[in-house]
């Protein structure tokens, strides 16, 4: 990608500058949506997730025709998968609930267990998302049953 968006797209694709963080930029990545998660109003937080997607595939996008298939530097669908992870934090856990979600969605996305493993195989822009959606959807449904059982 060159010319004028070439800035805006970098940005967009690796969470404003996480993606160049020497080590771990995806748990780099992860950090930031939890944080984000934390101090956004609860009311907010499920109406911004199909924006989080739509920027999360776009920079998924920009950063595979800049880097190639799935680089470590794109970070906006590790974003996007700890978002979804964190929706279903249970409110009452409070601080905890979201750092469980981060943890859980980490776990997922590192340990890649099918579907996460089968969706990481498409490479594209919407196949690097792919993983990490379904990474925070497994992560979401853990949280729900262990808010069931605790």
């Amino acid at each position: 990608m060159k010319g004028p968006l070439r800035i805006p797209a970098a940005a967009l694709a690796t969470t404003l500058g996480t993606g160049f963080f020497p080590f771990g930029p995806g748990t780099v990545g992860s950090l930031v949506a939890a944080a984000l998660f934390f101090f956004t109003p609860a009311h907010l937080r499920l109406p911004l997730l199909p924006v989080i997607l739509l920027f999360g595939w776009a920079g998924c996008e920009a950063g595979r025709k800049m880097w190639g298939e799935d680089p470590s530097r794109v970070t906006a669908d590790e974003f996007a998968g700890c978002w979804i992870s964190c929706l279903a934090a249970p409110s009452s856990w409070g601080l905890q609930g979201i750092a469980a979600a981060f943890l859980l969605f980490r776990l997922f996305d590192i340990a890649k267990p099918w579907p996460v493993s089968a969706l990481d195989r498409i490479k594209t822009g919407l196949g690097i998302l792919l993983d990490d959606v379904a990474a925070g959807v497994i992560a979401a449904v853990v949280l729900l049953l262990l808010d069931m059982v605790i």
